[in-house]
């Protein structure tokens, strides 16, 4: 059989007998069209009746909102948001970078996009795009878990916010969340390394958050951290949120309200729908979905963190990956790709004490690479650094395959495609 994965903006399209296929996971297809999306916004938006939209009038509203790294159907969503908002005195729209670069041409697409649609709306506002070391910044203590507060002076503005928040399992802080927009979205980049020192502990895993409807899914400590940050900064304003879930920039549910109630909904929606109970396999082929989820090796890894428990020891795994951009930003230069091109053995020594933004990722990928056979890598990045990085370059994937079944014609092979959205859980 044929089977079609994403590789960046085209695809790769592998030849595997039925009979060897374990399965193809992808994200849910609900066969929503593009024209439904406003409906089951507008459906969202009315089944809220906290009466948030009056609450707005005459208030400084600030949005919060994913960046380009994050392929959200923004257009689609603000249309419906900001005919709800014309009240509001002025609306300051926040674009959440985390460490990300703030100038980007895909964030330039979204100040051009808030810009045409408030205008048309006929709505005040400003947009701000936040940059970890360079924008102005307030501090506010510390958390019971020694991260000191420092974020975005803006966020004092508000009166109310409203995140935008399109929710999947996230490998570390257990789903991406309304949270995650405060906290690491718009603080200062010591912060948000302090609260990523938690990575390392083994509780904050995917699937696990303290706004859990599961008592039994809630202690995770980098997720408790942020939480905390956030409630010092929002100091009890509302905060609601507008949640989805979506696939390939398309809408399959979305609800809105208390950003606590409608996050924990999402999270069970996500489990019911994106999380997968698979058998274990020596064999495995990747793709974190095409853009803008594999447009650099650091953000594209996100999905060899939430597939790789399907994996045996001493197996193979095949990433197609296009990664555009290469291994990643300049910033994560020096404690992602110099420390991934370091022997395995010293990469996989870790005292969270030392902990340095960005190393958890070599340190994640070396535990990987290390009881792998393979590692077989498709992509734009050169040979000659993927082979720094510890993985085989792939230049023809359909090769890699038949070689596989050429050693054992009864191997099963499980197919991800759109794995940044995906969770994998094993039978043993």
């Amino acid at each position: 059989m044929d089977i079609e994965l994403h590789y960046g903006r085209d695809s790769v399209t592998l030849q595997i007998p039925e009979g060897n296929v374990a399965a193809v996971v992808r994200p849910r297809q609900s066969g929503s069209a593009v024209h439904s999306q406003q409906g089951i916004l507008k459906q969202a938006i009315d089944d809220d009746a906290t009466g948030f939209f009056d609450v707005v009038g005459g208030k400084v509203l600030g949005i919060l909102l994913p960046d380009g790294t994050r392929d959200l159907p923004l257009e689609t969503i603000g249309v419906a948001l900001l005919e709800k908002c014309r009240s509001a005195a002025k609306i300051l729209f926040f674009i959440c970078t985390g460490t990300h670069h703030a100038d980007t041409p895909e964030n330039r697409d979204i100040i051009h996009c808030l810009s045409t649609l408030s205008e048309k709306a006929g709505i005040a506002y400003e947009v701000i795009a936040h940059d970890c070391r360079q924008s102005p910044l307030v501090s506010l203590g510390v958390t019971r878990r020694a991260t000191a507060i420092q974020y975005h002076e803006r966020l004092n503005e508000p009166d109310c916010f409203l995140t935008v928040s399109d929710v999947k399992h996230h490998y570390f802080a257990g789903y991406s969340n309304p949270v995650k927009y405060f906290v690491p979205g718009l603080c200062a980049f010591e912060t948000i390394q302090q609260n990523h020192s938690w990575t390392m502990d083994p509780r904050s895993r995917a699937g696990i958050h303290p706004w859990h409807a599961d008592t039994q899914s809630r202690d995770n400590p980098l997720a408790c951290d942020q939480l905390e940050a956030m409630e010092k900064i929002v100091a009890g304003r509302p905060v609601h949120a507008l949640v989805t879930i979506s696939t390939d920039g398309v809408i399959q549910w979305a609800a809105m309200g208390p950003a606590k109630t409608v996050a924990s909904r999402a999270f069970e929606k996500a489990d019911a729908w994106n999380s997968f109970l698979v058998e274990p396999v020596s064999k495995m082929i990747v793709s974190p979905g095409g853009l803008p989820n594999d447009v650099d090796l650091y953000i594209a890894q996100r999905a060899l963190e939430l597939t790789k428990a399907a994996i045996c020891d001493h197996g193979e795994i095949l990433f197609l990956s296009a990664c555009p951009n290469g291994v990643g930003s300049e910033r994560t230069t020096e404690q992602f790709y110099h420390k991934l091109i370091c022997p395995l053995d010293e990469i996989t020594v870790f005292d969270r004490q030392d902990y340095r933004l960005f190393s958890h990722k070599p340190y994640r990928l070396a535990h990987l690479i290390k009881r792998l056979d393979r590692l077989w890598f498709r992509s734009q990045i050169e040979s000659s650094i993927i082979e720094k990085m510890h993985m085989t370059p792939c230049l023809q994937p359909q090769w890699v395959v038949d070689q596989w079944l050429s050693k054992n014609p009864d191997e099963p092979i499980l197919v991800i495609d759109g794995a940044n959205k995906i969770f994998l859980r094993t039978t043993q």
